[in-house]
């Protein structure tokens, strides 16, 4: 396998280059499409390609024989094998909202409402799980329209893509599955317990348990309130704005600024009682570990934080409990995942007019945006470290040569993020550079390397 250096000496494009679609200009058309469209990922089809090139690409995405699977395949195929040099792997699960503005009806995306058409894409994000918390891979990706307004069981979706990932061959003792509130459900957690996964899920319900705490049957908030505190810790809290939200997002994450919080953890293992409403073929109880997080002293005004985390590891020392915690902590990434996907590959700009391109183009995005993961996430867990770790030596050469500022002679990780992002238009004194102004500088960088290569193949460089 290769190693993780190895990762970023080989381009995108000929990581996606092979798929198998039975048809081998399928294929190429596929590595075409990626080394244009990772040029520049925030632009529209037809001021990226030619007339030509756009009507090849709309016939790609609309193919019968293209779908979303075998377009990700050597993606997934090339993140198992990044997988291999990491003794525990975090597979972050999550569902996001795509949302199409109302421009006129797309097939297959349901009704048409005033706040355009969406369509729902469940990712599996792998991440290491030694606390770098390094993207390494998207390993799943599925997706579902809502038309009549209900919704069906969404956890049998989740607990499909777990038995997904798994079919894939990495094994189960170094895969720890990530979920936060929405994968709160007991025939997942039977699922999982019978499989043999690990897995860390975030609780929503205020369950039936038995626990050690209490010795006898009461509600989970009852048995948590007797937890004892056995470390304290400080996090960063990142400050969540109220933005353009649902409700029920405004519910589930209320606005927040940023701030240090203080933190306490405590754990005890309880047994939970099978709800009325699951199946009766579901185990009638399920012995397994909570962890209890709460913030200690919040500032005036503030809801304090509090997660609930059920877990089939042993919470046995101080360094397992905290070692679980930020595993959980790691399901952020997942969101700045979609960040990029939304905002740094304006994903949800496509004009793709049916459910099945928009399909195929999401999975053709999905490692575009995970590259664009990779290289912040890098940058600022790492920055001293050398920048050949996030850029090619050609990419490095190129950056060198056409950077606003003159990038240092052992140039870092921290050094080649700020100048690619100044190729997008960024200034230092403005702070962090957004997904957008990355994308833009990414698209910059990827465009010179181009002309560089074929400058040197004729001779000029």
């Amino acid at each position: 396998m290769g190693s993780p250096a190895a990762e970023h000496a080989a381009a995108l494009a000929e990581e996606m280059s092979d798929a198998h679609f039975g048809d081998a200009r399928l294929s190429k058309r596929q590595t075409k499409l990626v080394q244009k469209l990772a040029q520049a990922p925030d632009k529209s089809f037809p001021s990226l390609l030619s007339d030509s090139e756009l009507e090849a690409a709309y016939r790609f995405f609309g193919n019968d024989a293209v779908t979303p699977a075998a377009i990700l395949a050597p993606h997934v195929r090339a993140t198992l094998a990044r997988m291999e040099a990491e003794p525990v792997v975090l597979a972050i699960h999550d569902t996001t909202t795509l949302s199409f503005r109302s421009d006129g009806q797309r097939q297959g995306l349901g009704r048409l409402r005033s706040s355009g058409q969406t369509f729902f894409a469940h990712f599996t994000l792998a991440v290491s799980g030694d606390g770098t918390r390094r993207p390494l891979g998207v390993l799943d990706l599925s997706t579902h329209v809502r038309d009549d307004g209900t919704t069906d069981n969404e956890h049998d979706r989740w607990g499909e893509q777990v038995e997904r990932v798994a079919v894939l061959g990495a094994a189960p003792h170094d895969v720890v599955h990530v979920m936060d509130r929405e994968g709160d459900d007991y025939g997942l957690f039977a699922q999982l317990l019978s499989a043999g996964h690990r897995f860390v899920i975030r609780l929503a319900h205020n369950r039936l348990v038995e626990a050690d705490a209490l010795g006898a049957e009461a509600k989970l908030e009852q048995a948590l309130a007797h937890v004892q505190a056995v470390a304290v810790r400080e996090v960063e809290l990142s400050p969540r704005p109220a933005g353009n939200r649902s409700p029920q997002q405004k519910r589930l994450h209320p606005p927040r600024a940023g701030r240090l919080a203080k933190l306490a953890l405590g754990s005890t293992r309880v047994t939970l009682r099978r709800p009325r409403s699951q199946p009766r073929e579901l185990p009638a109880t399920l012995s397994l570990r909570v962890v209890r997080v709460w913030e200690i002293e919040p500032p005036p005004g503030e809801a304090p934080v509090e997660w609930v985390l059920l877990t089939s590891e042993p919470v046995e020392s101080v360094e397992q409990l905290t070692q679980l915690v930020d595993w959980y902590r790691a399901r952020w990434m997942v969101e700045e995942l979609f960040k990029a996907l939304k905002t740094g590959c304006a994903y949800e700009k496509r004009q793709i007019e049916d459910l099945h391109g928009l399909r195929n183009v999401l999975a053709l995005f999905a490692p575009i945006a995970w590259q664009l993961l990779l290289l912040r996430s890098e940058a600022r867990r790492a920055p001293e470290q050398p920048a050949t770790a996030v850029l090619t030596p050609t990419q490095l050469e190129v950056l060198r040569v056409f950077a606003r500022k003159p990038l240092p002679e052992n140039a870092t990780a921290r050094d080649a993020f700020l100048a690619i992002a100044g190729l997008g238009g960024h200034l230092r004194r403005n702070g962090e550079p957004g997904w957008q102004t990355l994308g833009r500088g990414y698209e910059q960088l990827l465009t010179l390397v181009q002309g560089w290569s074929a400058a040197r193949e004729v001779g000029k460089i």
